[in-house]
């Protein structure tokens, strides 16, 4: 039999009875025991849980949210080498990452089908690390500072969140570098593999003098698996968090990363992702297209608590300087960014409020020439200082009554862009104003939290997409402008405490009115920007996580999201970079001292262009892990492991580049593959 046949059939094989009793306890709740969870772990209240990535005083008990919380475990850390987000996000349901094998790129990204634009990087969802934005005011986020083996715990906000975070909030990603509870004081984590690939790692955390000290550092290498795809990455953070007195605590943080060697193979055609998937585009191989790049992000928090409520002031500064060449011209852009936000959550009123008001600002000083052998020329094309700034002021309430929560929010975003041509010895400006509000009701029957919500959110063109102009000329293009969407949201959440499962389910619809739409005009050339109508994103979204028994712990989840354009050019396509169905699991079995970890993910077909003539296959992969915990004494142990990605060889396309010129769509994911290493842990 087919090995990939063979794995569902024994996963359908063990899970059918714990399934079948599942549906019948969701039909009758009220003969539950109450309980409710967080994702990993059972014995943990729901409603002990602050959802951090709404900025606010809501809980997973009672926000009327479509929201995801896990909490790595110290084995997970140990195991899983997670050098791209998506292996830490496989088993999130509304979300997928797609490693695409190139870092000059990053990850792409996509919540119920927003931010399915993006040609590198992330457009339309914030993400946020240790209370530090990642998206600038613009919108765009860069993950190149993220060393996913890092994150101990991620929080996912699945639908329009404006009201939390204004512009490009389609979702919100929001990750912590916190130590465990039961994490080592030191540990260091070394591993090596294919493609020549070497990782090191070290973490810390104590208390010095009154100080909650963490810190960590890595850096990782490898020539990639295709041909000019090559990366270094060099990352570390510090943080540090005191009390000033009974009522003040404060928290720094300071993150840097260094990318010195990002080679960029380019996307392939259908045959030649088919025949040869490691080549990269000649073009630029002999371009040296690629990116280097500096990274360096701070934040400072301060907490006071008072009688009435408490006052939480937070800003940041980014620091980003790159070195971009490609086919078409060797970019360098240096961005100077950041932000404050104040709020207070009162806590002597009927009803919960907060208010608060934030601002944000971004300078990116860009430049321009001809490349030459991968170094730029003399002849410069774009000389421009560009601005954004904008500044918001919102307000959220919830009251609760017996098992009922209604919770109101309402934001408004003014906007301004604005940029200075020096070569054109011209300036331009634009500016956009937009009011987002968000309701949600939630009732508890004390073992399922029922919801339903509706929400808005904006997402302006980024600098980039402002500034490349069809047809040439200087300044913004002038006729694109933000696109707008309304959502909505009914779902359940809650745990089967006899059955030792979790659940999550939830149903949505998007409506996205001004879609911003990408296309190239030439091979290899720059891509521009347009507004195209509308779309529509609706679907269902399901997870499971159930222990099968004491050594055995299983987890499930399944998306559905069928994204079409409403109206415009191509109504009634669907929406090119969104796989209408996706399914991932992670099974975990432990025997004594030797942990057995397998992970698989199921892509279901979807098109790489708004024409839907490319269709990118589905595919199916498998990894596998293994972990062993004998080696140990009072104050330290020494864990060995070993991984084997894409188990059965697959060969597959990890990502399109959507509406690429020249047929040039694909990108090929890599052949199987594996890490081997070890972890030193000292307690």
């Amino acid at each position: 039999m087919n090995p990939i046949l063979s794995v569902i059939n024994l996963t359908v094989r063990m899970l059918y009875s714990k399934v079948s009793l599942f549906l019948i306890c969701l039909s009758v709740p009220s003969f539950l025991h109450a309980q409710s969870a967080e994702t990993d772990s059972i014995s943990v209240n729901l409603d002990e849980i602050r959802v951090e990535a709404t900025h606010s005083s809501l809980t997973l008990g009672r926000a009327p949210l479509s929201v995801s919380f896990f909490r790595r475990s110290d084995v997970d850390m140990t195991i899983r080498t997670a050098e791209t987000l998506n292996d830490l996000t496989h088993t999130l349901p509304g979300i997928w990452i797609s490693n695409r094998e190139n870092h000059a790129l990053g990850e792409r990204m996509t919540i119920r089908g927003m931010g399915w634009r993006s040609p590198f990087g992330v457009r339309g969802i914030m993400v946020v690390l240790d209370d530090i934005p990642l998206t600038v005011a613009d919108g765009q986020s860069i993950l190149n500072i993220v060393d996913p083996a890092m994150i101990t715990s991620v929080e996912l906000l699945r639908g329009p969140s404006a009201t939390f975070w204004g512009n490009a909030s389609g979702g919100v990603l929001y990750m912590r570098t916190r130590s465990l509870p039961d994490a080592p004081r030191l540990s260091y984590r070394a591993y090596t593999g294919s493609y020549n690939t070497v990782k090191q790692e070290l973490r810390w955390s104590d208390i010095v003098q009154g100080v909650r000290m963490q810190a960590y550092a890595s850096y990782l290498d490898s020539d990639g698996f295709r041909d000019h795809s090559a990366y270094r990455h060099l990352r570390g953070g510090i943080s540090a968090g005191f009390d000033v007195s009974a009522a003040t605590t404060v928290e720094a943080r300071i993150a840097y990363a260094g990318m010195p060697k990002a080679q960029h193979p380019g996307s392939l055609n259908r045959n030649d992702a088919l025949t040869t998937p490691s080549m990269a585009v000649p073009a630029f191989e002999n371009l040296n297209a690629g990116k280097d790049f500096q990274q360096l992000m701070a934040s400072l928090n301060v907490f006071n608590r008072r009688d009435s409520g408490v006052l939480n002031i937070s800003g940041n500064l980014t620091y980003r300087e790159l070195s971009n060449p490609l086919t078409f011209g060797y970019i360098s852009v240096d961005r100077l960014a950041g932000g404050v936000r104040t709020t207070y959550d009162f806590s002597l009123l009927p009803v919960d409020l907060q208010i608060g008001s934030e601002l944000k600002w971004q300078q990116d000083d860009r430049l321009q020439r001809n490349n030459i052998d991968g170094q730029p020329g003399d002849i410069v094309s774009i000389d421009q200082k560009d601005q954004v700034a904008s500044q918001a002021i919102f307000a959220q309430t919830g009251v609760s009554k017996n098992r009922l929560s209604f919770n109101l929010g309402i934001r408004a975003d003014r906007m301004s862009f604005s940029v200075n041509d020096f070569l054109g010895q011209e300036s331009s400006e634009r500016s956009f104003f937009s009011v987002n509000p968000s309701a949600g009701i939630t009732y508890d029957t004390g073992s399922v939290l029922f919801y339903t919500s509706a929400s808005s959110s904006f997402e302006s063109p980024t600098t980039t997409e402002f500034k490349n102009r069809p047809g040439g000329g200087t300044g913004f293009n002038p006729d694109l402008n933000p696109e707008k969407t309304v959502g909505f949201d009914a779902g359940a959440r809650g745990s089967i405490r006899f059955l030792d499962t979790r659940f999550d389910m939830a149903f949505f619809n998007l409506n996205v009115d001004g879609l911003i739409v990408p296309f190239q005009a030439s091979d290899g050339g720059p891509t521009f920007y347009r507004n195209e109508g509308r779309t529509e994103h609706y679907g269902f979204e399901s997870h499971v996580r159930t222990e099968i028994s004491r050594h055995l712990n299983l987890n499930l989840m399944y998306t559905y999201t069928n994204a079409t354009f409403s109206e415009g050019t191509f109504s009634g396509n669907r929406i090119p970079g969104v796989a209408p169905h996706r399914f991932g699991s992670a099974l975990e079995l432990h025997l004594g001292s030797n942990l057995f970890l397998t992970d698989a993910e199921w892509i279901g077909s979807y098109y790489a262009d708004s024409a839907n003539e490319a269709l990118n296959k589905s595919y199916f992969i498998v990894n596998t892990r293994y972990l062993y915990q004998g080696f140990t004494s009072s104050n330290w142990s020494l864990q060995p492991f070993i991984s084997i990605m894409n188990l059965f060889n697959a060969r597959y396309n990890t990502s399109v580049a959507i509406n690429a010129f020249g047929g040039r769509f694909y990108e090929p994911g890599s052949d199987r593959n594996f890490r081997v290493g070890v972890r030193l842990n000292i307690i």
